[in-house]
This record gives C-alpha cells, sequence and structure tokens, in this order.
C-alpha cells in the first residue's frame, strides 16, 4: 500500500517530535557532577575530580570509597558477596553502586542542579 500525502502529514510531525524529546532529555548540560555518598553514619558530596578516600560505617562494618580520576567507586566492604566491588567505576550522573547489607549508596548526581538523576530503573 503505497503513502498518501496524510500519512506524510502523521509521520513529519511524530518524527520530529521523537527528535526534540530525544534532544530535551539526552542534549541538555548536566553542569558539573558529584559524587553522593550515603550512609547510615550521613551524607556527603564531592566534586567528581576531588581525589578522596572515605571509609564509611554500617550495619555490618566499613565500607571504602575512593573517588579519583573523575569517577568514585566502592573498594572494600563486609558484605558477603562483594557485588557493590564488582559494580566497578560511576562517573555520569545517573550511575550508581550501592551495597545493600550495609546501606552504602554512592551515586553521581548534577551539582548545578541539586538533584540526583538516578533514573527509575535504579529503584
Amino acid at each position: 500500500m503505497p503513502l498518501k500525502l496524510f500519512d506524510f502529514a502523521i509521520i513529519i510531525p511524530a518524527l520530529g517530535m521523537v527528535i526534540a524529546s530525544f534532544l530535551l532529555v539526552y542534549g541538555g548540560n548536566n553542569g558539573n557532577p558529584a559524587v553522593n555518598l550515603k550512609s547510615d553514619g550521613g551524607e556527603w558530596v564531592f566534586p567528581i575530580n576531588a581525589e578522596e578516600t572515605m571509609v564509611v560505617s554500617g550495619p555490618l562494618g566499613e565500607t571504602s570509597v575512593v573517588i579519583s580520576g573523575n569517577s568514585a567507586r566502592i573498594t572494600s566492604s563486609p558484605c558477603m558477596n562483594q557485588v557493590c566491588v564488582a559494580a566497578g567505576l560511576v562517573s555520569i550522573p545517573g550511575q550508581w553502586a550501592a551495597c545493600l547489607p550495609n546501606r552504602v549508596m554512592l551515586y553521581i548526581i548534577s551539582e548545578t542542579s541539586g538533584q540526583n538523576n538516578v533514573d527509575a530503573a535504579a529503584w
């Protein structure tokens, strides 16, 4: 079945809306990323370019977090299966790593917006 004029009148605006949505979601300036670290003992925010090693306490013991080279990672934790350590580096707003048994959450936020940009799939 060949396309008719009315088909193009629908397809072109729909395609324009898809492109505009893509640019609105992925093309914006996220500001300066920052590292947000939460545990039972408190919450800390560091610039992504900081050189820090933090040891935070949780119910199981101490979890070590290293911020270096414009990224952050959990380097050690007392949890049994070490999924948080295997998660590796996080460096882009919305990325995260967590030690759930020890209640430690590490994620990247957009510093200028002050909002955490963890996507809905993370929760």
